[in-house]
């Protein structure tokens, strides 16, 4: 192969192993553009008397929400309405597609496939930029079919969005993406591992994530502008009046630069498969004896404790989110509570019950979702791990293959239950600071049962990663975003009991602010249980490494 030549085939490579994550993207696009514009129309209906009254509403409902979504503004449109409610999700979803794409190239680097790229000719600052550019290519492919999608639904709803504006706002979207790509491929060089990139990168883009949610509330504002977040949502081009922001463009542009940059100067002053952060070598005696942790002798702590930094940060990262969740529920309740049409809503949320009601509602369905991102980044580590032989490895010990499934599975899960035991610790604690009486057995009860989530995703991880491990994290990603658009769909089109049982959030329910649904918890127990069992007998029958 020529030189020359090399670039190109890596692109194509490059971009053929995103492949699962654009399928998984792009059947969330339709589900997310069809849900939301229909939507929309049945609820604010088609005259401006009813869209004002529904806009007056959902404005005063959307204030008390900034610490998931932006302000919103002009709700009486569609064009308001998706640049809400839909561009102010989607950019998190986006944004941890980039994490797990960025960090496959730490995994290609241990499966050994990048040294064979470096021996045969190709740079090190040419191969990080082939990897950039193939996923710019893979992701504006993907905010175009979104864009393609939300027009085509809004147009089958009878109320079209504007081509030119909603392209623009996808413009911003993409050079979110790329930014937060750069915040992985840099967290790739700091760490040895595909995993623990993964989860570092992550927890950086959640905290950066929740810096912009307080600069919405007119918190830290003198360093609000080091959130790429923060930089996209100065970008209005579908509100009357707005436009996209220039400065802020450049600011995201120049981030993707600098990190990509950054990526490629770390890259080039490292060893191969290292850190960039060397580590200093023990200077005590050598020895030949075993390590004497204890926990590395016992089946499921031993992997638990090789994960203690990784489940150390997601721990840390929830329980001050749930700190900081929590803090505001006293303004949010006594601010919704003064308006009468606004009591509906708290029925049908589960939380009329007053404050102890509003966090159970609140904190419960947003520690659902980032558990299930926990999950699914769990699971992309098992992936990881057969890609780079230590599977293999584990195996040759040897290990049985029913003890590998039935070990992830358990880590997972007693991974989820640390960190829902100090985050409800948390949430305990600030409430009893805000002078928020919780109901202790309730609230015990429906965070006990947070736990089954986690385990139902491990199970039905353990089936798709003993079946096919490359279609893994695809496959939960869908599940889990189509789950969190049912659960909240499923109410406002009525839709039969049945639909819920395609979501693991619905399954769930809302015991911390209203009754245990028993039925779906046990299904959840089912999912979970019938799926490691699967998966093992799947795991049985498949070749490592294909």
């Amino acid at each position: 192969m020529r030189d020359d030549q090399l670039p190109v085939t890596l692109f194509r490579l490059a971009v053929r192993s995103h492949r699962n994550g654009i399928v998984a993207t792009s059947i969330l696009s339709v589900v997310l553009a069809l849900a939301n514009a229909v939507g929309y129309v049945q609820l604010a209906g088609t005259d401006p008397q009813s869209r004002a009254l529904f806009a007056r509403e959902m404005e005063l409902v959307g204030r008390q929400l900034t610490y998931l979504l932006p302000v919103p503004l002009q709700l009486d449109t569609m064009m308001g309405y998706i640049h809400w409610r839909v561009f102010g999700a989607v950019p998190l979803v986006l944004g941890f597609w980039a994490v797990i794409a960025a960090s496959g190239v730490r995994g290609d680097e241990e499966k050994g496939l990048v040294e064979q790229w470096i021996v045969t000719g190709l740079s090190r600052a040419r191969y990080i930029v082939t990897r950039v550019l193939a996923f710019a290519a893979v992701a504006l492919f993907a905010v175009a079919f979104f864009i393609l999608a939300l027009v085509a639904s809004t147009a089958a709803a009878g109320d079209p969005l504007e081509v030119v504006p909603t392209a623009l706002q996808g413009f911003a979207l993409w050079l979110l993406t790329l930014a937060c790509f750069g915040v992985a491929l840099v967290a790739a060089q700091l760490f040895s591992t595909r995993r623990a990139a993964a989860g570092a990168a992550g927890i950086v883009l959640m905290a950066l994530y929740m810096l912009n949610a307080a600069a919405r509330n007119d918190a830290l504002a003198e360093v609000q502008a080091i959130s790429p977040f923060w930089l996209y949502e100065r970008n209005t081009p579908m509100l009357r009046g707005g436009s996209l922001d220039a400065p802020a463009l450049l600011g995201l542009i120049g981030a993707s630069v600098v990190l990509a940059l950054s990526a490629i100067a770390a890259f080039a002053g490292r060893d191969m498969g290292a850190s960039v952060l060397r580590q200093t070598a023990p200077t005590g005696a050598r020895t030949t004896r075993p390590s004497g942790d204890p926990l590395l002798r016992i089946a499921v702590l031993a992997p638990l404790d090789q994960q203690k930094l990784w489940v150390l940060g997601w721990t840390l990262g929830l329980a001050l989110f749930a700190a900081y969740l929590v803090s505001l529920t006293r303004l949010m309740v006594d601010a919704l509570t003064a308006i009468p049409q606004m009591r509906a809503i708290f029925e049908a949320m589960g939380a009329s019950g007053g404050y102890d009601a509003f966090v159970g509602g609140m904190w419960g369905s947003s520690a659902l979702l980032l558990l299930s991102i926990f999950a699914v980044a769990t699971v992309n580590g098992w992936v990881g791990d057969e890609n780079d032989g230590r599977l293999e490895a584990a195996l040759a010990q040897p290990a049985s293959r029913t003890r590998i499934v039935l070990e992830r599975v358990a880590v997972l899960t007693i991974a989820a239950a640390v960190i829902v035991a100090v985050s409800t610790a948390a949430v305990a604690a600030v409430a009893a600071q805000q002078d928020i009486t919780l109901t202790a057995d309730r609230f015990a009860t429906g965070s006990a049962l947070l736990v089954t989530v986690p385990f139902a995703l491990a199970g039905l991880g353990a089936v798709v990663t003993s079946w096919r491990p490359r279609a893994a994290v695809p496959v939960l990603f869908v599940i889990v975003a189509l789950g969190y658009f049912v659960q909240q769909f499923t109410p406002l089109f009525e839709w039969p009991d049945w639909v819920k049982f395609a979501s693991v959030f619905s399954l769930y329910g809302t015991p911390l602010s209203s009754e245990v649904d028993w039925p779906g918890i046990f299904a959840l127990l089912a999912i979970g249980t019938g799926g490691t069992i699967a998966g093992v007998a799947l795991m049985q029958r498949r070749d490592v490494g294909r």
